[in-house]
């Protein structure tokens, strides 16, 4: 038996003792009270001036009833005893005199509020008068407190509704998507509105997440998504939005890379999620992802498993044999005393290499480079596809190796080309062909990839000069690595760039160059311009320029030429239209000239000229304005704006001039090709592409619309944001505040602008936009609030702003009009009759009056507002209570306090509960005794249970009367 432990304090003389000398049977395995750890909640308590812990095993006091949590009124006590944690408890009420008044035989409880309290039996939810006595019957899945005018908000069927006092339902049912409904007091009440997640599927069709389910990420091949419940647990849904793994796990990960397994974190260990959905069954102590396929998987004795992307074991290795392994991009490299394996990302088995082999670490990827022998020259070559290329002859000189375009060019230790490997891991070059190049310096043709990765399939490898000293016999090394060569041509060039224009599919051309002059032939070989040109460029946009016998002209892929007027500067900027400049000074303005009508477009008069296509083109007027023209050179989009870039063929995205004063322009908006507006002009607007073409146009305030590629909206619900999640379409309904009569009926309509407040006295805070609107009961603007956050708590005579200045906080107080009325340094409190707690620092607090003066010098952690004549006050890490002067009247001993309520308080340490007066007496008690929640009453007679369990003899242990301590 552990020692008695006693707590007393000294009042006037006269020892008063508090929660005494318990008998300890077992340590508490329940505290009796908790400080507040959510920031917000804690900075909402602050702001309410309520203690910043709170009381566990008695809860506060609300119209003369605590809840209090006791062994269950139905079970024997040794079954409540017995029963797993306090699940052999439930919930009953003391009234303010510290008497058990309602017997503990609810499953759960809320306070009373307007003499009904929700309470839960057997699973379903209804109201208890202030006698214990059903009022509403329990009936429904979830239950909210009552609220003034009588209306309350409940759950059935999953499904949220208005009731009256009697449980009758209240004005017109919510809409499918409407997920949750809550009421805040006051005459109207304040009502917000959350709704349920829609996803779009690529048919079309709209899907709703069931169970509260929020969809973190797409995951997987076959539609599927990683999801959490309203648990935060985390599971695999399926297209139609069910569980397909049902929700368990603390985590589910998909690395950066991922491509087949997900990393599913739970109670038992960490298991993977293949990418058809399915689990892999094994559970490991820690995993880790070492390439993109291959996973690191420790079992629970140490061994480690490697894991391919579908879960499969490839390698089995003992504890500590990780440091045989080292990681690259898209493998893993086990050395041993044998032949080396190497465990490639898509292949089940290892590729086997001679012992005493490396990996290159030079970026050749997607190939790998194997080196081996002394001074680690390169032995074998591994394709993207996982063919390896070892026994090659020539492999031995290889020096060096290069990426071009998604190629492997490998060349000897004084440049010289040995062979190029493609993707498949075949050498192109034959003996005859490398015997062919000798002599000629090679200039190979890089691809448009800018990481050289990719393959584009219809450029040559490169482009073979002619030898040195020597005339003609210049060609081009094909893509197949044959030659494509003629004695004839002195110079190949490409014409087919990045931006020249040609069609998709057409084969690339290229400027050849005779002692005839230049013509165009394409990389097979097929003469597209006969020779004889003086001078040929790129194709740009379309268009080349060609120059023969002084005469300038246009020349598209099939090879027709269009004539072009003689001006000092000439331009392609697509679809048959040059730019050009009659003057040679830098700033001389623009033209525009139409070669296939053969007509001045424009004369030069813009500043700019953008790119012409689908029969438009964005132009710069003189005063620095941008608009759009069509081929009539007429104004599609007038030239309003200060940017305008094309998004598709038909949408353009526009940015409005910045406002006078300010250098920054940030209101933009979406404009079809027909010059309607598709999206209104909006502050921060931004636009991203779907995978389909669909453009997403996005606001801050998470307002967003979808068009279709052709520009056509598809979505703009009202105060919705739209996000992609793959080929799905995510829609969220941003929350709506507005407020309700008696009868449920709006008499403010809800929307989406923002937080606002419960009415006091006849006033509400609205959010405005940026600003914060006073509003009187019918939603008339009666003042505007300065910027910043507001906020009016109830029972508070005036709304507040705190502002954070540099870490130094400054609060301001307004009138029920909105007109500033007070500003002081610190963080302030709701104002109630005349005074407001105020924290001129973390943990030093005081009060100051309506005028913002000081009411005493008091420096306290925490500190609340009088309630019949009593405030809680902390010092020294300890609760108690103090006078109106700020004096202590009830000692600071407790670890948790409630403000006073009809004379009586709730007061908690970490092993009790108690229930006190305005005097400090004790009224009752509860603590932990043989496992299940006792309570005592003022005279430390024991109300429940009747009797303790049979382990601690059947009856408490006499207690006596203990001797008073002074702390």
């Amino acid at each position: 038996m552990k020692p008695a432990f006693c707590r007393a304090w000294r009042q006037g003389g006269v020892v008063t003792l508090l929660a005494l000398c318990q008998h300890a049977y077992a340590a508490a395995e329940t505290p009796c009270s908790s400080p507040v750890q959510e920031s917000t909640q804690a900075e909402a308590r602050a702001r309410a001036a309520l203690p910043q812990a709170i009381n566990l095993c008695i809860r506060d006091v609300h119209q003369g009833r605590a809840a209090v949590l006791l062994p269950a009124a139905d079970l024997p006590v040794d079954d409540a005893a017995l029963a797993p944690g306090l699940s052999g408890h439930r919930w009953g009420f003391l009234d303010s005199t510290g008497q058990l008044a309602i017997r503990p035989v609810f499953d759960q409880v809320s306070d009373y509020h307007h003499d009904l309290a929700a309470a839960s039996q057997k699973g379903k939810w209804g109201y208890i008068d202030l006698s214990g006595k059903w009022a509403i019957a329990p009936q429904f899945d979830s239950a909210a407190d009552f609220t003034q005018p009588g209306v309350a908000v409940v759950s059935r069927d999953g499904r949220p509704l208005l009731i009256n006092r009697s449980g009758a339902p209240l004005g017109q049912p919510f809409d499918d998507l409407v997920e949750s409904v809550s009421l805040q007091d006051g005459t109207p009440l304040q009502i917000r509105l959350t709704y349920r997640t829609v996803f779009i599927s690529p048919d079309g069709q709209r899907h709703f997440a069931r169970d509260q389910m929020e969809i973190v990420q797409p995951f997987g091949d076959e539609g599927l998504f990683i999801a959490r419940n309203s648990e935060n647990r985390y599971g695999i849904a399926d297209p139609s939005l069910t569980w397909r793994i049902a929700p368990q796990f603390s985590a589910i990960t998909v690395p950066p890379q991922g491509h087949g397994l997900a990393r599913a974190e739970g109670a038992g260990g960490i298991t993977f999620i293949r990418a058809d959905g399915s689990l892999v069954g094994k559970t490991y102590r820690a995993a880790e992802p070492l390439t993109r396929d291959i996973w690191q998987a420790t079992q629970a004795d140490g061994r480690i498993d490697l894991l391919d992307s579908s879960g499969n074991v490839m390698r089995t290795l003992p504890e500590g044999a990780v440091s045989a392994l080292s990681i690259h991009d898209r493998a893993v490299l086990e050395r041993g005393k044998g032949p080396v394996s190497l465990y490639l990302d898509g292949r089940q088995a290892p590729v086997s290499l001679p012992q005493g082999s490396t990996l290159d670490e030079r970026d050749t990827l997607p190939y790998l480079v194997t080196l081996a022998g002394p001074g680690g020259k390169i032995s074998g070559v591994i394709a993207p596809d996982g063919t390896l290329l070892a026994n090659a002859a020539w492999l031995g000189q290889a020096a060096s190796a290069e990426l071009i375009n998604g190629r492997l060019w490998l060349r000897d230790a004084r440049g010289k080309l040995l062979n190029v490997i493609d993707p498949q891991g075949k050498a192109l070059l034959n003996a005859r062909t490398l015997e062919a190049l000798d002599g000629h310096p090679l200039q190979p043709l890089y691809g448009n990839d800018r990481t050289q990765r990719s393959v584009q399939p219809d450029l040559p490898l490169a482009r073979l000069d002619p030898v040195a000293d020597g005339e003609g016999n210049a060609g081009l090394l094909r893509a197949d690595g044959s030659l494509l060569q003629q004695v004839s041509w002195l110079s190949v060039s490409l014409a087919d760039g990045a931006d020249a224009g040609a069609d998709a599919g057409a084969p690339l051309q290229f400027i050849v160059t005779t002692q005839e002059g230049m013509g165009l032939v394409d990389s097979q070989g097929q003469q597209r311009l006969p020779f004889g040109e003086e001078n040929i460029s790129s194709f740009v946009q379309g268009y080349a320029f060609v120059y023969r016998d002084g005469t300038l002209s246009a020349l598209d892929h099939q090879g027709k030429r269009y004539a072009l007027p003689d001006e000092v500067q000439i331009e392609s900027i697509g679809g048959g239209w040059f730019r050009f400049r009659d003057a040679a000074a830098e700033d001389a303005p623009w033209g525009i000239f139409d070669a296939l009508a053969q007509r001045v477009v424009a004369a030069p008069v813009y500043r700019q000229v953008g790119l012409y296509a689908n029969g438009q083109a964005d132009v710069q007027q003189p005063n620095g304005r941008w608009g759009v023209i069509n081929s009539q050179n007429s104004w599609v989009i007038a030239p309003d704006y200060a940017a305008l870039a094309r998004i598709n063929p038909a949408l353009w995205f526009a940015t409005l001039p910045a406002p006078a004063g300010s250098d920054a322009a940030t209101t933009r908006a979406v404009i079809g090709a027909d010059g309607q507006p598709r999206v209104p002009p909006t502050s921060g607007l931004t636009q991203e592409h779907f995978s389909d073409g669909r453009i997403l146009a996005s606001a801050p305030d998470g307002q967003s619309w979808l068009l279709s590629a052709e520009g056509n909206p598809e979505l703009n619900e009202q105060d919705t944001t739209i996000r992609a999640l793959g080929d799905w379409v995510k829609l969220s309904r941003l929350p709506q505040e507005g407020y309700l009569n008696a009868q449920g009926s709006w008499q403010i309509a809800a929307d989406g602008r923002g937080a606002g407040s419960a009415f006091i006295n006849g006033r509400a805070l609205r959010a405005q936009g940026q600003l914060t609107e006073v509003v009187d009961a019918q939603g008339t603007r009666v003042g505007t609030l300065p910027g910043g956050q507001w906020y009016w708590p109830a029972a508070s005579e005036m709304s507040f702003s705190i502002l954070d200045n540099g870490g130094q906080a400054t609060t301001r107080y307004a009138d029920t009009n909105g007109r500033l009325a007070l500003t002081v340094t610190g963080q302030g409190s709701r104002m109630t009759g005349g005074r407001a707690v105020l924290a001129v620092k973390p943990g030093d607090m005081g009060w100051i009056d309506a005028k913002g003066q000081p009411l005493g010098a008091l420096h306290y952690q925490d500190l609340g507002l009088p309630v019949d004549g009593l405030a809680f006050a902390k010092t020294a890490g300890h609760y108690g209570f103090v006078d109106a002067q700020g004096n202590f009247v009830i000692p600071p001993v407790f670890d948790a306090v409630s403000p006073f309520e009809g004379g009586a308080a709730i007061v908690s340490d970490d092993t009790a509960s108690m229930m006190i007066d305005s005097s400090g007496k004790l009224l009752a008690r509860v603590g932990r005794e043989c496992g299940v929640q006792v309570l005592y009453g003022r005279g430390s007679e024991r109300q429940w249970p009747l009797t303790l369990p049979v382990r601690c003899g059947g009856t408490p242990p006499d207690a006596g009367t203990p001797e008073p301590v002074t702390p």
